[in-house]
């Protein structure tokens, strides 16, 4: 991916790094093209081969079943993307972790978060609201956040994901009271717009 280094978002920015009475909130919204680099074409690849090495074993799986099970539901399953036998899916899956990675370099989801990490956002308003309400309860509404992200991204063209991991998240280390992660990803404009909050209690901020 590369990153975007948009002026009207540096305010933003500023804006979702603040101090509550009980934490320090730690957030950002970056936006990257998805056009790939050598490091990313790497990324890609071993994230499809890892894809494609779980769908062989859901092929075996469903093979071994009596009666039989339709392999194609085992592809679907816990995929926000669709289904896992597709590039574009993939595809998708992998630029979401490149994200990740990039935003967060002191952390590696490579090889770790699983699509069913992921949940699809099928509605536009109710990620919109979702977001205004963790910002609003912090007493920290963003002035023009999405004006200014529509712009760059027209989000009524996105597909919406949230990062919801089902096991432990490397990125919510000690101290981490509670976290939001919102990816819209615009396939036409081939962009990715990172929006991310997380809470970390004063007392293991430093």
């Amino acid at each position: 991916l590369q990153f975007l280094p948009i002026r009207e978002l540096e305010q933003v920015n500023r804006f979702l790094n603040f101090d509550t009475s009980d934490c320090h909130v730690e957030g950002g919204c970056d936006i990257y093209t998805t056009k790939a680099a050598g490091v990313d074409k790497k990324l890609y690849k071993s994230i499809e081969k890892d894809l494609e090495t779980r769908h062989e074993a859901d092929l075996r799986l469903s093979a071994s079943l009596s009666p039989p099970h339709d392999s194609s539901a085992l592809l679907t399953r816990n995929s926000p993307f669709g289904p896992l036998d597709q590039p574009a899916s993939r595809r998708t899956f992998a630029y979401l972790i490149a994200t990740l990675n990039a935003s967060h370099p002191d952390y590696d989801f490579s090889g770790i978060l699983r699509p069913s990490d992921f949940r699809r956002e099928r509605s536009l308003r109710t990620a919109l609201s979702a977001i205004d309400t963790t910002l609003f309860n912090l007493s920290r509404p963003v002035p023009r956040l999405w004006e200014t992200i529509d712009k760059e991204m027209s989000l009524k063209e996105c597909y919406i994901y949230q990062y919801s991991p089902e096991d432990g998240d490397i990125y919510n280390e000690d101290g981490v009271v509670w976290s939001t992660n919102y990816f819209f990803y615009n396939k036409l404009r081939k962009r990715v717009c990172y929006l991310y909050l997380r809470g970390v209690s004063t007392l293991g901020h430093s």
